[in-house]
């Protein structure tokens, strides 16, 4: 008679196992676009050695990004401070901690910080392995 209570208990322990093991959390949503800031459609390099890169950079107060390019889709989130970017073409736009965008590709621009604090940024190229996913003028 022993065994069926031996079976209930462990039935039970496996039941209620997952539930206590389950893990509590939240999510904010940062950014979902299908374009750039620009406007322009997210289009993934094709190839068959893809390879994302993830850096933070830090501008300085009154310091630069320099003018630069994208060939891939890269992603932006302002971790700290803010930054200004200008466009070939006039368009600029700021953005704070908080923000998200996705960088415009192959458009030349320049990242600057205006403030007083260092602007922190999380960048995320999505891009070829071997291939930079930042081009600057030569």
């Amino acid at each position: 008679m022993k065994q069926p209570g031996m079976v209930a208990l462990a039935v039970l322990g496996l039941i209620a196992t997952p539930a206590a093991a389950q893990v509590k959390f939240t999510y904010t949503p940062i950014l979902q676009s299908g374009a750039t800031v620009a406007g322009v459609p997210i289009a993934y390099p094709k190839t068959d050695s893809a390879e994302v890169t993830a850096l933070r950079v830090d501008v300085g107060p009154g310091g630069e990004t320099g003018r630069h390019m994208h060939p891939f889709p890269t992603f932006v989130y302002v971790l700290e401070g803010a930054i200004n970017v200008a466009m070939d073409g006039g368009a600029a736009r700021s953005y704070k901690a908080g923000d998200s965008f996705l960088e415009v590709v192959n458009t030349w621009h320049n990242g600057k910080n205006n403030g007083t604090t260092t602007a922190k940024l999380l960048v995320v190229f999505v891009g070829v392995h071997g291939k930079a996913g930042l081009v600057r003028p030569q």
